[in-house]
């Protein structure tokens, strides 16, 4: 079984890592824990290391987002820089780092690709979540690579009675606000009723796991603004679980969403109020297009893929993967 060393940051994305046949373990940097609510611990979850014996570990991670540049550089930056010094004394060891964010401009390219390029030993190769990410940051196919999330498809489930609303989940906070498209939400919901679940939303997030997937069970119409975040998850739930998704069109969300036959692809707020408010008098369409849109996450998503395309790269690495 393959041996990785990670550090807790998403840990949503962390969790759909744990479908690769590795034992993870996790260095305890910082304050970010592994919460149950949020996913529960897989079978192969290795738990919190402090003195880890580095030299068992074929791959070490580290992971960053845009708020490791500087505006949050010293103290958000911190665990991806103990991760790649820890790694100078495991020569043996694939460095590998997930990127959780997209440039939002020149300089904020500029001083990621730094961080990436100052790090002991020599730059990891770098993984993002989306193809758009990938060809923002620019550096190719002999350092970076894009790799869409995978799941157990089957965690997720849609109900045929479901509630005819609008929501988001979003935790934007200020400083992520354009990036998430807050302002962009704003304005929408000034002229369509959304529910804003989250951090300076409506109502706060979900207490459990459990508690979230149902809601997304039995909701009808799921609406994501984000301008930066690539390929995220909370859209993709969303669709897997047979909601009608109103989203922009940022980050690979045309290679998924088929406009107006499994989801809509709306970049101004205007069209995506106008949307909201047709699909809220016409449930029905709504109903059918999410269940399209579920077939289709559950092809392009699932776990099987997402394992592969890390197996083909942590070989390329020269990790040794068969079993």
């Amino acid at each position: 079984m393959i041996r990785i060393l990670d550090h807790a940051w998403h840990q949503a994305h962390s969790y759909r890592l744990h479908a690769l046949p590795a034992q993870i373990d996790y260095f305890p940097i910082g304050v970010r824990g592994w919460d149950p609510a949020i996913r529960p611990q897989p079978a192969n979850w290795g738990g919190f290391v402090s003195n880890p014996n580095l030299a068992e570990y074929d791959v070490i991670m580290s992971h960053y987002d845009n708020w490791c540049d500087h505006r949050r550089g010293e103290l958000r930056g911190t665990p991806f820089r103990i991760m790649n010094l820890m790694a100078m004394d495991a020569p043996q060891a694939a460095r590998v780092c997930i990127m959780h964010g997209s440039p939002d401009d020149d300089g904020n390219r500029q001083r990621l690709v730094r961080m990436l390029d100052l790090s002991p030993g020599g730059p990891p190769f770098l993984v993002l979540n989306s193809k758009q990410a990938y060809r923002a940051f620019g550096l190719g196919p002999e350092r970076s690579r894009a790799i869409w999330h995978g799941y157990d498809v089957d965690e997720f489930w849609s109900s045929k009675e479901r509630q005819c609303w609008a929501v988001t989940v979003c935790s934007a906070g200020d400083i992520s606000r354009v990036y998430h498209g807050v302002p962009m939400l704003e304005a929408v919901r000034q002229r369509a009723p959304v529910i804003w679940f989250g951090y300076n939303g409506d109502l706060p997030y979900f207490k459990s796991y459990q508690a979230y997937r149902e809601f997304l069970s039995t909701t009808l119409i799921y609406v994501h603004c984000g301008q930066g975040s690539p390929m995220p998850g909370a859209r993709t739930e969303a669709m897997l679980s047979g909601c009608c998704v109103v989203t922009t069109s940022n980050h690979d969300a045309g290679e998924v969403i088929e406009h107006g036959e499994t989801g809509f692809l709306c970049d101004s707020a205007e069209e995506m109020a106008e949307t909201i408010q047709m699909l809220l008098v016409d449930p029905r369409r709504a109903y059918l297009v999410g269940q399209r849109g579920r077939e289709v996450a559950r092809a392009l998503f699932e776990k099987e893929r997402f394992v592969a395309d890390w197996l083909n790269l942590l070989e390329e690495l020269g990790v040794e993967v068969s079993a």
